[in-house]
């Protein structure tokens, strides 16, 4: 369209009663339209119909935004009546459980945001997996080369907007249309929540940026630095390489680019795509809708960042493809998850804490203090808003963006290196799972003997087969390597580049932590699953204690008890019993609104009231699974990171000194927690507490002088004297998940004041190795600086420590190494280890 007509058109809207908002809507309007229909001139466009069409928007919009805030009021109230309710003697757990959950056995502790969040991104990808594998295209879905990925994205473009299919492959289609009627799907979800999000084809996959490729631009698109050319007007930093990077970047992008719909409302469009490139390089897009400055809009109403977020809008499915390519997270596979994931998180945030989370919070926190206020207490403890935004960060996703990116990028590296360095034998060290596995199924109510046998039943298996597998993953698990990441289990979360991210994944795999652990977690679910099964024919009053405490954190009541029990157990094949949520996806309205207890209710109330029903189940199952199996969660990842942003010097300082300490921090928020708070807490049962914390303790103890045991074997070590005070003190660390440390703790080279400086983080330790090194060269002492650096660096070699190898590397390089260098270690060694632990080379002299 020329500006001498859109001129005319501003003219015309200009002298009439239009609003001006409006008339900013018309013109987008009109060049979109124009640009969709290919019209090249503005009297074929029937701009009366669009006018009409934008005041019918606008109304939409001014309907949906007084919806939302009433909704936003009504959760906001129910907050601030729990609190008053359930946490009067201690209102900050009270909020604190609302955005991370608390181990206070109180109505809906646990029923927290961070948990919706993780079984809303959960649902989706499992409901995703279920469509392709009942079409038989999982492995088309996982292998599909790059021509076929393209060929499904023309698919899915085509599908959306009704044009005709022009791919001939059946499986190819079929493929496309379930991507694309899923993606539509998830914005349906997010439409019923309060957002207004046209129709938009791919919308999963279409904001799909990994910032590592997009800050190296020039070496992305296979180009040099020379060739890159930076013309005044965008030299924005001092950093010529940023410049020519964003120079690069743009023009590539900007030839893919639908300028009428990209640009519609933007004045400037340099500074427009500096501010987006600045995002993606800042790893933005993972944000959560619900936090302002989403892609430069500032605004915290998810209604409008889940619309403004979709910025870049390519010309069609190739021009797209093009650029994912280039600059996407990974495959057309990798792209589609990674949207579910953050469509998950967004849906969670909302499902809890409504369409403006941060705001809304904030209105539960001032309620709260001015419920205290008339009551003449103190609100000092809950009165400072900085408090909980460490977790928020985690929430709403902006804890794993980057202020400065190559700070970011380096010291994430490091600390990958380290954890492939430092966990080889974390499988090994992991044994102990199953005393903290039995402690969580006692607190449920069952066995602690029959729970570990449960366990280790498990382990024995190869791998879980037919419907109890099926009704794991409906229920929430998910054990796909390239969705789930394991290496979390022992670390704060990084933001890697890609080949990090592949080397982390056949690392884990490799050192069989990643079967380990979704071995035990489906374990853990499918137990849990049967448990509450088996309590079928109970109506909620004859329930256990037990079992009613669990439901009443998760808000379970006599009414959703009712519906559970009567629309999603599932009798297997074999007779076994199990709660299947995937059979609540039928659930009637009927029983919806029997379950919670609404009134007067829209068709999309209930629909909605299903949807969240079962994602709230799943959280539940969800969060008992990572007190059976540890992970850290939500509150101990905003614990160990302070809401302190990547790439600055105190955030970079705080994940160097967290790093591996993730797993015991969520031993005793989650395990002693739980029980700490049946001795201390509301609703108190001292003896099951004290029981609790007893038995978890020496179980531990006994299962890490195992771990411990074939750690030592593993090295060709003899077994430690069990009746020594150290070697029990060390039982018991390594039971308390310290044992991940490995060599960095127990080898016998290490004084203790070695070992307090382990408190700074393997990679601060490492350094100072070398840096002690050094001193021992300049002090003249050259085997014991030699000793010395050897050691530091044998133990950071990624790979080098995997348990079933570690040994023979060692008996075949390490020790003749040791001794070429510092002549006389080894017999200091053997002396050292019969002195400290009684312990002998099992195989003779390594030398």
């Amino acid at each position: 369209m020329s500006d001498k007509c859109l001129a005319r058109v501003q003219k015309l809207l200009d002298d009439s009663s239009i609003t001006s908002i409006q008339r900013d809507e018309i013109i987008n309007q009109i060049k979109i339209a124009q640009a969709e229909q290919g019209i090249a001139r503005i009297s074929e466009i029937d701009v009366d119909r669009v006018a009409q069409d934008v005041s019918e928007q606008l109304k939409l919009q001014k309907a949906i935004n007084k919806r939302n805030a009433l909704e936003d009021e009504i959760k906001v109230r129910n907050y601030i009546d729990n609190i008053i309710n359930n946490f009067d003697a201690d209102p900050d757990e009270g909020l604190i459980s609302i955005l991370v959950g608390s181990n206070q056995r109180v109505t809906g502790a646990r029923s927290s945001a961070a948990a919706h969040q993780q079984a809303a991104q959960n649902q989706l990808i499992i409901g995703f997996n279920q469509k392709v594998e009942e079409a038989g295209l999982t492995k088309l879905l996982r292998n599909a080369d790059e021509m076929t990925q393209l060929r499904i994205t023309r698919v899915m473009e085509q599908t959306s907007k009704g044009l005709e299919v022009t791919e001939h492959n059946a499986d190819i289609i079929k493929l496309g249309q379930i991507m694309e009627e899923y993606s539509e799907l998830v914005r349906n979800k997010l439409n019923a929540r309060g957002t207004n999000i046209s129709k938009l084809w791919g919308y999963v996959v279409r904001q799909s940026h990994d910032p590592f490729l997009v800050r190296d631009a020039v070496k992305s698109l296979g180009k040099s630095y020379d060739e890159i050319t930076v013309s005044d007007t965008i030299k924005f930093t001092d950093d010529i390489n940023y410049a020519k990077n964003y120079t690069a970047w743009r023009d590539f992008v900007m030839d893919k680019l639908d300028y009428d719909r990209t640009f519609a409302d933007v004045k400037n469009i340099e500074e427009f795509m500096r501010y987006v490139y600045n995002s993606l390089v800042r790893n933005q897009t993972v944000k959560a809708d619900g936090a302002a400055n989403t892609y430069g809009y500032k605004g915290a109403n998810l209604s409008k960042d889940s619309k403004m977020k979709r910025v870049l809008h390519f010309k069609d499915g190739d021009a797209w493809f093009d650029y994912n390519s280039k600059f996407g997270v990974g495959s057309l596979t990798e792209s589609f998850f990674s949207g579910l994931t953050n469509a998950g998180r967004n849906i969670g945030l909302i499902d809890s804490l409504g369409t403006r989370p941060v705001e809304n919070f904030k209105k539960i926190q001032k309620g709260v203090q001015d419920h205290l206020i008339k009551q003449g207490r103190s609100i000092e403890k809950i009165k400072s808003e900085s408090k909980y935004e460490k977790w928020l960060r985690v929430l709403d996703g902006s804890i794993y963006t980057f202020e400065n990116f190559a700070g970011a990028r380096y010291s994430a590296s490091l600390r990958s290196i380290a954890s492939m360095a430092k966990l080889g034998g974390a499988a090994v060290s992991a044994i102990s799972d199953i005393g903290l596995y039995a402690s969580e199924m006692k607190h449920q109510g069952r066995s602690f003997l029959s729970s570990m046998f449960e366990a280790f039943g498990a382990l024995a298996k190869i791998k879980e087969k037919g419907r109890a597998k099926e009704i794991a993953e409906l229920n929430g698990i998910i054990f796909d390597n390239m969705i789930y990441d394991v290496s979390a289990r022992y670390q704060v979360g990084d933001p890697l580049s890609k080949g990090f991210t592949k080397a982390q994944r056949v690392f884990f795999k490799l050192n069989l932590l990643s079967w380990w652990t979704n071995t035990l977690k489906e374990s853990a679910m499918l137990g849990t699953s049967r448990h509450i099964a088996n309590q079928r024919n109970l109506p909620f009053d004859q329930l256990s204690d037990q079992m009613k405490s669990l439901f009443d954190v998760y808000n379970i009541n006599a009414s959703k008890w009712d519906v559970i029990r009567k629309n999603a157990i599932e009798i297997t094949d074999d007779g076994k019993e199990f709660l299947n949520l995937g059979l609540l996806d039928n659930l009637s309205d009927a029983d919806v609104v029997k379950a919670l207890g609404l009134k007067k209710v829209s068709q999309r109330e209930i629909d909605l009231a299903r949807d969240t029903f079962k994602v709230s189940l799943s959280g539940m199952l969800l969060d008992r699974t990572t007190y059976a199996v540890i992970e850290p969660d939500a509150k101990v990842r905003g614990d160990l990171t302070q809401g302190l942003l990547s790439g600055t010097v105190l955030g970079e300082a705080i994940r160097f000194v967290g790093q591996f300490k993730a797993f015991p921090l969520s031993i005793i928020r989650k395990t002693l927690g739980r029980d700490f708070a049946k001795v201390s807490g509301p609703n108190k049962d001292v003896a099951a507490g004290i029981l609790g914390l007893t038995s978890t303790f020496l179980v531990s103890g006994m299962l890490g002088y195992a771990a411990m045991t074939a750690k030592d074997f593993l090295k060709g070590k003899s077994p430690r004297d069990p009746a020594r005070l150290r070697t029990i003190l060390d039982s018991f660390l390594q039971g308390g998940g310290l044992g991940i440390y490995g060599d960095i703790l127990f080898q016998e080279t290490r004084s203790g004041g070695d070992i307090l400086g382990n408190i700074a983080g393997p990679i601060p330790l490492t350094g100072l190795d070398l840096i002690q090194a050094m001193n021992y060269a300049i002090q003249g002492k050259p085997d014991t600086a030699g000793r010395t650096a050897y050691n530091a660096i044998r133990h950071s070699i990624p790979f080098a420590n995997l348990f079933y190898t570690k040994a023979a590397i060692d008996y075949l390089i390490g020790y003749q190494m040791l001794e070429s260098i510092s002549p006389g270690t080894m017999n200091r060694m053997q002396n050292r280890m019969k002195k400290q632990y009684d312990q002998e080379f099992i195989f003779g002299n390594p030398l």
